[in-house]
């Protein structure tokens, strides 16, 4: 299964003054100066202002394919049109062009609107169920759901969906169905551009340069043909997949994560009382220990929605219900009641745990008196469905890169991971001097 449980030690729980790393109360009482200083490394971490402040290789390549199908049809095809006398494509002229205008004017408002996820003063907003929680990052005091902090971005996105890998921009509740129309013309864009190569090379000799030279004609709309039927497929197999998810009310981190509706969520009221006697507050049941050992499976908490799983720290988790997991700080973080949830980074929650006092005090502090482990639960791995990998090959989930880059970015991506490493070097150190002991 690439996990491995085993009860917890009876014992009682114990001061954590040993632990060298800074507590969650003591991190609620930083000073606005020192978020803001993560804030600054985060920003160091790949933030950006526009999407072509560090543009991609797949978003280069993408508009680079989509403007050679839309100039070549229209340089090479459409002056025919208007010399043509034919009325449909006269109507197939005007209809492109217009789908041009509508699709450009949502591109620069999908690409340049303001998607970060900002504090709610409306109370109505707010989830009466939940507690609020605070990004690592950002220091945002969250309310709602499906808040995520984008590592791409640098920012915490409202009503997350997915990071656009061909636009490089976050696509959350303010931006998804301006994103999706514009697919949408996009798609009818392509499949205009694919249909006027087809006609034309059909006929050249109707065309100006057709006519004259004609290999040099074939070539270019040959070329034109293959790059917008193939970017029409795509983005039709894009647009069904989007129509399932809005039909089933779910994003795709949630799809792709295989989590309940509502991911990234808030922590429960009364968690607090439950995970400080190792008890589910669901069922009621037993918490039991666990270690993940492949970084694939999914594993969060269910409290701050860290990914704990990736992370490779133990925590509590229990046998009877789906996703109920509680990461090593929010363990700590239950035995005070005035402490605020932090969401943390993986690495910041690995460096956090890497100390054996923080590893001793959080088992001593997860005990229980009727832990019982007779099964094995599944554990995900994600989903590996057709649309998953249409989904993965569109965007992606706001997670820091693989190891897998590409030559050109692997410079640059190796400065900022410098840089970022440094910076968290730095803040451990200042954590570990001014720490009077917590996890």
């Amino acid at each position: 299964a690439g996990s491995r449980r085993r009860p917890l030690e009876l014992r009682p729980a114990a001061a954590c003054s040993s632990a060298p790393r800074a507590a969650p109360e003591a991190l609620a009482a930083m000073p606005v100066e020192s978020w803001s200083r993560v804030h600054s490394r985060a920003k160091r971490r790949g933030g950006r202002i526009t999407p072509w402040t560090r543009p991609t290789c797949g978003q280069v390549a993408s508009h680079i394919g989509t403007f050679y199908s839309i100039v070549s049809c229209v340089a090479l095809v459409q002056p025919s049109w208007l010399t043509s006398g034919d009325s449909r494509l006269a109507v197939h002229l005007t209809a492109f062009w217009i789908l041009f205008t509508v699709s450009l004017a949502l591109y620069l408002f999908v690409c340049y609107a303001d998607t970060r996820y900002r504090e709610r003063g409306d109370e109505k907003r707010r989830h009466t169920g939940f507690e609020s929680r605070r990004c690592e990052d950002c220091s945002a005091s969250i309310t709602d759901l499906r808040v995520k902090h984008c590592q791409t971005c640098g920012r915490c996105v409202d009503g997350f969906d997915h990071h656009c890998r061909y636009l490089n921009v976050c696509i959350g509740r303010r931006t998804y169905i301006p994103w999706f129309v514009f697919v949408l013309g996009i798609f009818l864009l392509m499949g205009s551009c694919c249909y006027s190569a087809v006609r034309a090379i059909a006929h050249p000799e109707r065309y100006s340069l057709g006519s004259r030279c004609p290999e040099l004609f074939l070539a270019i709309v040959g070329v034109q043909a293959m790059l917008s039927g193939f970017s029409a497929l795509f983005l039709f197999s894009l647009m069904g997949q989007h129509l399932y998810f809005m039909c089933e009310g779910i994003t795709t981190l949630e799809y792709v994560k295989d989590q309940a509706p509502g991911f990234p969520s808030l922590p429960p009221r009364g968690w607090r009382e439950a995970v400080e006697n190792s008890e589910c507050w669901k069922c009621g049941d037993q918490l039991d220990t666990t270690e993940c050992d492949d970084p694939s499976e999914v594993w969060y908490c269910s409290i701050c929605q860290t990914d704990v799983g990736k992370a490779g720290v133990e925590f509590l988790t229990c046998e009877s219900c789906e996703n109920i997991n509680v990461c090593p700080m929010c363990t700590h973080t239950s035995k005070d009641p005035g402490a605020e949830v932090v969401t943390y980074r993986v690495s910041s929650l690995r460096r956090r745990m890497e100390s054996p006092q923080s590893v001793k005090a959080f088992r001593a502090h997860s005990y229980g008196s009727r832990i019982s482990f007779n099964g094995q639960r599944d554990p995900k791995i994600g989903r590996r469905t057709l649309s998953a990998v249409v989904a993965a090959v569109e965007g992606h989930t706001g997670d820091p890169a693989r190891s897998r880059r590409c030559s050109l970015c692997a410079e640059h991506n190796d400065k900022v991971q410098s840089d970022a490493n440094d910076g968290d070097s730095a803040s451990g150190d200042s954590d570990s001097g001014s720490s009077n002991g917590d996890i």
